[in-house]
């Protein structure tokens, strides 16, 4: 909708042509300029205080020509808070090493994350209760597509070490992390402390996604 009423105010190009193409000159170079100018805005002044124009001042472009690069607003803060996400996951697997196990990585790996994110600014300001509804539901949906590219070739790999209950699809064992992880985040007081937490998983997560033998803790 805020593109449409730049394009309609003549602010914006309406051709196809005019957007920034994939694989393009500097189109990555860009865009990864606009994602950070962005988070460190988020970071300074919280998500609820990004504005377009401050991002564009920051990587020298004017307000309708960040509109190449990402759709909407939304479309930019779901990107900072996918690359924040994905720090975070990088954070975990550099914690448990790549020798980890499944388990290891269902109860450790999302312990240390959560705790990595309760702490990330990005996140917080996402959480704050000056966040509108629909930024935290943005948060929420970047969430869990950070995660995703960090946690596939687990369920994938154990999957074919047939690791996972009988039934379970390593597409569901995502999905279902991801929306664990999502409401663990929005709820911190469910579990008061760490070791609450991990006892949760294990007793709980672990069961729904992992055959009883991989239980090697």
């Amino acid at each position: 909708p805020e593109r449409v009423r730049e394009c309609q105010a003549g602010r914006v190009e309406a051709s196809a042509g005019w957007k920034a193409r994939p694989g393009g000159a500097d189109y990555e170079a860009q865009r990864r300029r606009v994602v950070a100018a962005a988070e460190a805005l988020v970071r300074d002044h919280g998500v609820a205080a990004l504005r377009l124009d401050a991002v564009a001042a920051q990587v020298g472009l004017h307000r309708s020509s960040l509109y190449r690069y990402f759709d909407s607003k939304e479309e930019l803060i779901t990107a900072v808070v996918v690359q924040a996400t994905m720090r975070v996951g990088r954070k975990v697997i550099d914690q448990l090493g790549t020798d980890a196990t499944p388990e290891q990585f269902l109860v450790d790996g999302l312990v240390i994350a959560l705790a990595e994110l309760a702490h990330d600014p990005v996140h917080r300001s996402l959480m704050a209760p000056t966040s509108s509804e629909a930024m935290a539901r943005v948060g929420s949906r970047a969430l869990t597509e950070g995660i995703a590219p960090l946690i596939e070739p687990m369920f994938a790999a154990a999957a074919e070490q047939q690791l996972l209950r009988e039934g379970v699809t390593p597409e569901a064992a995502l999905r279902w992390l991801q929306i664990v992880a999502a409401g663990l985040l929005q709820s911190p007081t469910v579990t008061t402390d760490r070791e609450s937490l991990t006892q949760l998983l294990e007793t709980m997560l672990v069961p729904a996604l992992l055959r009883p033998a991989t239980a090697t803790r």
